[in-house]
């Protein structure tokens, strides 16, 4: 009995021994959902909030060789524009470009710029010319209030003698332009302030200078340290203290005046407005095909406003040189103002140039001393200095 009981032990062991428990397979975590595109915030706290919704479904991970959907590119944060902000922009246009030409082919005339005759073209009459100096003039005067120096202050009594000698100088040079000698016509408004009793020639040279019959000269000097002048339409000349701290002799004081005496007699005023018409036009024109006015208004700047006007800058530095030898001082010394007005302002590099409205001094200054351009204004001077010493005798 013992022993059969001896040989049943390792099956009854076997039996009554705990099995192990069954392994159950546990499920894989659901893949993370993955996102072609940059989900928006509040869809995703929306789905955090609301159980049950899209975002919380399982969905299959993708194949590994499913395509990969391309993510969208935006160049711009500017949304498209609808088909009617198009019509809008193309009505706008039209509407501009017809003022435009309607105001281009009323009130455009071409003209001959004096000493370097240049034609151009301008669409402001000479009485809309001196209604804008007399206003931007009178401007300038109620914001400067107090800083403007009275006319008996030694600085006010300089600046408005050197003034006049260029002023006549204008009047005699122009009325010359044409002809060495005066023929019978209207009186010269820039030689009005010296001798009345000259006369401005007949045909183109008297044409060139129609414009300055209505000019009324008027200077005054302002306590300002800025190194600054200007001369609005119709001869209103502003010339700050600060000029006259860094330019001690009249010869100095009278290239800047010349200078700025050339933009008024030359209707660089006028021409700008007109320029700035038409690129006004070419950018609504633009704008109807391409919905980028900031890089549009840079495109205009750097390739159309600035070039012209340093176009206008040396156009007035040719005009000036002449007029200061006209007025008897020595042309010599133009280039050395503008060399000097370089270091005030800093040596600028081709790239600052091209940004800017003025050329680089060092090239202002190189044209100046063009033989052409330096020989012709020392005849001028000679000439001045003769007509001088003939007064004194």
């Amino acid at each position: 009995m013992s022993a059969l009981i001896r040989n049943l032990r390792p099956a009854l062991s076997g039996l009554l021994r705990p099995k192990p428990a069954a392994r159950t397979t546990v499920p894989p975590l659901p893949t993370a959902r993955r996102y072609y595109h940059a989900p928006s915030t509040r869809r995703s706290h929306e789905a955090l909030k609301s159980p049950g919704r899209d975002s919380l479904v399982r969905r299959p991970p993708p194949s590994p060789h499913a395509p990969a959907v391309p993510r969208p590119r935006y160049y711009s944060s500017r949304r498209p524009r609808s088909s009617n902000e198009v019509k809008v922009q193309i009505v706008i246009a039209g509407v501009v470009i017809v003022g435009g030409v309607v105001v281009t082919i009323c009130y455009g005339t071409f003209e001959t710029v004096p000493y370097t005759n240049r034609r151009h073209f301008v669409v402001l009459t000479h009485s809309g010319e001196l209604k804008l100096g007399e206003s931007q003039f009178n401007n300038e005067k109620k914001e400067l209030g107090d800083k403007v120096l009275a006319p008996s202050h030694p600085d006010s009594v300089r600046v408005n003698s050197i003034a006049v000698e260029i002023i006549g100088a204008a009047g005699r040079s122009l009325a010359g332009h044409e002809d060495d000698k005066l023929l019978d016509g209207e009186t010269c408004a820039g030689d009005a302030a010296l001798s009345p009793k000259k006369k401005a020639p007949r045909g183109a040279s008297q044409a060139m200078i129609k414009h300055l019959d209505g000019f009324k000269w008027e200077v005054i000097v302002v306590d300002n340290k800025q190194v600054n002048a200007m001369c609005a339409p119709g001869g209103k000349i502003i010339v700050y203290t600060g000029l006259l701290d860094k330019f001690n002799t009249d010869a100095e004081i009278a290239a800047v005046l010349g200078h700025e005496v050339a933009h008024a007699i030359a209707r660089h005023a006028a021409e700008k407005l007109t320029k700035h018409m038409w690129i006004f036009m070419l950018t609504v024109f633009l704008l109807i095909f391409i919905d980028a006015p900031d890089l549009i208004d840079k495109l205009t700047e750097y390739l159309l406003s600035l070039p012209f006007s340093r176009k206008m800058e040396i156009e007035a530095d040719h005009i000036g040189i002449m007029l200061l030898a006209s007025a008897g001082f020595d042309p010599r010394i133009a280039p050395k103002v503008y060399e000097k007005l370089g270091k005030v302002g800093g040596n600028s590099s081709s790239l600052k140039e091209y940004m800017s409205t003025h050329p680089c001094s060092k090239k202002r200054t190189q044209l100046l001393l063009d033989a052409k351009v330096m020989d012709k204004a020392m005849a001028l001077y000679t000439e001045a200095r003769a007509r001088k010493e003939e007064i004194d005798q």
